[in-house]
């Protein structure tokens, strides 16, 4: 039993360091796993030792002669938030709520592990008694401190933030710097001719195992990208307009687009010649592949704030500065109030478009009404999340952000940060080809290999079962152990038998 409680603190305090390190947004491989698993350790070692201190009787010693009186007063705050709060994880809480109470219990969880070292130092000289099993122990208290180590341990398998990034989407994983490193890059699509299509400061095409090169493209700024498996493979927004080619590798003509800064490009699912482009002129739709526009932006309140376009169900939606519009074949009609949206991004599985706003975080339309989704996603400011585009996959949704890089989801409530090994600045789009993601940014291009979530969630569920299977058949042996010692001390109490 000693050496399990100092293997458990010798845990609690390495992953107390780690956990102060990463947050220092250091580009380092374990960034991912401690920050959101942290709180496990320390928690499991703090609630071991408790339990073992309580089973044993030796809780009601804390404020024993030569111990500092803080230690008293520490522990039992810091479990008593503990205990509560894993006992109100249990609860069908909202997910506000319940993202606070999971962030009181980690801090606790953490802050604990101080006093627990201290006494566990200090009243080292009497814990000769309860390794060697000289205690006496007491039934009640030995269950009561089960319970005390399983009921918290149950809520930490619930906790959305120590399973989401961790058991289902990898371990300790890392971005990685591609040749694009330096690189303004704001746009990153799946190239219909195979690879990948990247744009910002030029144009680049990426080949697996090729590497990246630059396109031969005009000497402007890349805001907006759209591929179609059309005659036409690739429409460009810049500044100056758009830009077209029949092959993704060029070359590129530059169209008779009437407007400039075109950020959204939209080609119609089953009809590539109908193609629609935003700019600070409106909303422009064309019939032929973009040979000739007419502008299409009557019902926008503000047609020069157009900005993100695309098709969801087979019906089109674009967006400006106040809100989320849908089109009706002869105007625009307001669906959403959600203001300042960049992006609107539909899921692979087509049940879901995302709208992404530079201050309102993301909102989610199904078919009937726009709800917020940006539950554990920072906010700055005045309460201001700003978020760039979503990938919407069938396993994960993927968030770029402005300000904190990459986040994930995979259980449709809560978003973990996904982000060590990226430079910092704006993410501002995330490509998931098939487990790799592709991350456009400031700095250049990054991926990031996700492992499957099957392998890595079986190993979670493993260490947690040999974590509180180990607790367990510790506190039961010392308690044989104790229960042994009260034996033979009841033998050698009886009085000799006397002889005849």
């Amino acid at each position: 039993m000693g050496h399990l409680l100092l293997v458990l603190l010798a845990l609690a305090w390495t992953s107390a360091l780690l956990y102060l390190v990463v947050r220092t947004r250091l580009p380092v491989a374990v960034n991912l796993a401690f920050v959101d698993t942290v709180h496990i350790y320390v928690g499991v070692a703090s609630m071991a030792f408790f339990a073992a201190l309580l089973a044993t009787g030796q809780l009601p010693r804390v404020d024993a002669p030569g111990k500092p009186p803080w230690i008293a007063g520490g522990l039992f705050v810091l479990y008593l938030a503990l205990y509560a709060t894993g006992g109100i994880l249990l609860l069908p809480l909202g997910p506000r709520i319940s993202q606070s109470v999971v962030t009181v219990h980690s801090l606790a969880a953490v802050w604990s592990v101080p006093p627990t070292a201290v006494y566990y130092w200090r009243a080292r000289p009497r814990f000769g008694g309860l390794f060697g099993g000289s205690l006496q122990w007491v039934r009640s208290r030995y269950w009561l401190g089960l319970v005390i180590v399983l009921l918290p341990a149950a809520a930490l398998t619930a906790m959305p933030r120590a399973l989401s990034p961790l058991a289902q989407t990898g371990t300790g994983g890392v971005w990685t710097a591609s040749s694009l490193r330096g690189v303004f890059l704001d746009r990153v699509a799946i190239s219909p001719e195979g690879g990948w299509l990247a744009g910002g400061d030029g144009l680049f095409l990426g080949q697996a195992g090729e590497g990246w090169r630059r396109l031969d493209f005009p000497a402007v700024l890349i805001l907006g990208l759209a591929t179609s498996a059309g005659p036409t493979k690739a429409y460009v927004g810049t500044e100056a307009g758009v830009y077209a080619a029949r092959r993704v590798e060029g070359p590129y003509e530059k169209l008779s687009f009437p407007g400039r800064e075109v950020h959204g490009i939209a080609v119609e699912p089953g009809l590539p010649s109908t193609v629609w482009a935003s700019s600070r002129q409106g909303f422009f739709r064309s019939d032929d592949s973009g040979a000739n526009w007419l502008n299409a932006s009557q019902g926008l309140r503000a047609p020069e704030g157009s900005w993100a376009l695309s098709y969801f169900r087979n019906v089109l939606y674009g967006s400006d500065t106040l809100g989320v519009y849908r089109w009706t074949g002869s105007e625009w009609k307001s669906t959403s109030e959600q203001k300042w949206v960049v992006s609107l991004d539909p899921s692979a599985d087509g049940r879901r478009l995302f709208a992404s706003s530079m201050g309102e975080g993301i909102q989610v339309f199904e078919g009937k009404g726009w709800h917020p989704a940006d539950d554990g996603l920072a906010g700055h400011g005045a309460g201001a999340i700003h978020v760039v585009s979503v990938t919407g996959g069938n396993e994960r949704t993927i968030a770029a952000t402005m300000l904190d890089g990459v986040a994930v989801r995979t259980d449709d409530q809560f978003w973990s940060g996904l982000g060590s090994g990226l430079s910092r600045g704006a993410v501002w789009r995330v490509l998931d080809d098939h487990g790799r993601l592709l991350a456009a940014t400031d700095d250049g291009l990054f991926s990031y290999t996700l492992t499957g979530s099957s392998a890595t969630g079986q190993w979670w569920v493993l260490f947690a079962g040999a974590l509180i299977a180990g607790t367990v058949v510790s506190l039961s042996q010392l308690r044989a152990v104790g229960e042994a010692s009260r034996v033979s001390r009841h033998r050698l109490a009886q009085p000799p038998p006397i002889r005849r």
